[in-house]
């Protein structure tokens, strides 16, 4: 009763100590320092076709590609200038008090221009709209590929422990089959077959449930990308020609950091708009000297018996509220530059850990697929025991739960992999890469 008990209450022990030394012996993976060859696409991804027409329909990236005409016609506004015609009529009626009446007319037509260095400024502001929306654009296509390589992995991830546990329930069950022939036979006390009915019971009831969780997590995938093909379980898919690939290549931390950051649409949009703060503080700036007016009018006076025509000109005189204006600007501009100096450390920072994450999944897969060979080769010896009457039944079913644990870690290790090829693809361009992206 007591080694029943030890069963229930503590199942993990071994393969946590299995996974506990198998994540030791990986410790810091030594890069490799010549070879930069790129990581092949993992075979578990869907179609990059279909990946693709699936992004460009999601709102985020229709609402950021509308953005392109809209920044055109920002630009076109500040080619245009922020001065229209103005043209104005008026009619008087002049009394003199002892003599006749008069009717006056009086037109006139004018306008504000730009000075020279306005207008040079409003060209680089104009230019860099374009510029912004084209990043911003490639960036929100970028940031929406991310999320959906995250949640395709998140779903293969329970497809995978569905399907394990699935098989584990089938193998629990035959099991209990023989426990039933030995106790029938008299070769085991009944209260094996309680035990054994207890594990079938719980991995069951673990497939039930995990098998409803891959339920929802497909339901709320095809909600979010429409059109996406549903993962399948991995074990169906050919994976010897990509760990080939994989274990015959090494990945360079340093360079695959470096190519990350190269072109980097999140860093140029970041580095696009402190950019464009500048330059709004330099055009603000300029407006401390105000456009001059100029215009020309025509009147009749005195019932036409006098015509006056003339030209004139007006200049705004800058005041403490331009001073204060431009004074905000520049203090925006450097709060932006802030900003740039902020991001730029969490992108480098991001990039780097996303160059080391390769090499330091495969190293944790190498060791967590040993670790479940070995966990799985004790199981099957525990099993062929138990059969021949040389082992108790609670040693096989520790035994069990251990290699089913063991291969749940070494199968995520083995996802974990490929997310973490697929994300270093994905993040130099190499993977889903937007239609005429900036570069």
């Amino acid at each position: 009763m007591s080694r029943i008990r030890r069963i229930l209450l503590s199942p993990l022990k071994r393969c946590a100590s299995a996974v506990v030394v198998a994540w030791a012996a990986t410790g810091a993976p030594c890069m490799a320092s010549a070879q930069t060859s790129s990581p092949a696409v993992p075979p578990v991804l869907p179609p990059a076709q279909t990946v693709m027409h699936v992004l460009a329909q999601l709102p985020q990236v229709r609402a950021a590609n509308l953005g392109i005409p809209l920044a055109q016609a920002r630009n076109e506004r500040l080619q245009a200038g922020p001065h229209d015609w103005v043209a104005k009529a008026a009619s008087n009626r002049r009394s003199e008090r002892e003599g006749a009446n008069f009717f006056e007319a009086e037109v006139a037509l004018e306008t504000s221009l730009r000075w020279p260095a306005k207008v040079k400024a409003d060209q680089l502001l104009g230019r860099s709209e374009i510029r912004l929306g084209e990043l911003t654009l490639a960036d929100t296509w970028h940031e929406a590929a991310r999320n959906l390589l995250s949640a395709w992995f998140d779903a293969l991830r329970d497809v995978r422990g569905a399907a394990v546990l699935q098989e584990q329930a089938a193998l629990v069950a035959q099991q209990m089959t023989v426990t039933e022939r030995r106790v029938k036979a008299g070769e085991a006390a009944s209260l094996e077959l309680l035990a054994a009915q207890a594990e079938a019971s719980r991995v069951a009831a673990l497939a039930a449930r995990a098998q409803g969780q891959v339920k929802v997590r497909l339901q709320a995938l095809q909600r979010m990308y429409p059109g996406l093909p549903v993962p399948t379980d991995m074990s169906t898919t050919d994976r010897s020609a990509w760990s080939n690939a994989q274990s015959s290549s090494e990945v360079v931390a340093q360079q695959w950091a470096t190519n990350i950051l190269t072109d980097n649409h999140e860093l140029e949009l970041a580095m696009a708009k402190a950019a464009q703060a500048r330059l709004q503080a330099q055009r603000i700036t300029l407006e401390r000297r105000g456009d001059p007016t100029l215009g020309v009018r025509a009147s009749r006076e005195r019932s036409g018996q006098e015509s006056v025509l003339g030209v004139y000109v007006s200049i705004p005189l800058g005041g403490a509220g331009r001073r204060a204006d431009a004074q905000a600007a520049l203090a925006q501009a450097d709060m932006a530059e802030q900003v740039l100096a902020q991001q730029r450390v969490r992108i480098e920072t991001e990039a780097w850990r996303t160059a080391s994450e390769v090499e330091q999944a495969r190293h944790t897969r190498s060791q967590l697929q040993s670790a479940q060979t070995q966990i799985e080769r004790s199981a099957t010896l525990q099993a062929r025991a138990y059969a021949l009457g040389e082992s108790p039944l609670a040693d096989l079913l520790l035994a069990r739960r251990s290699a089913l644990e063991a291969l749940l870690a070494a199968d995520t290790a083995v996802i974990d992999e490929m997310q973490a090829h697929a994300r270093l693809l994905l993040d130099t361009h190499r993977l889903w890469a937007a239609p005429g992206s900036v570069h």
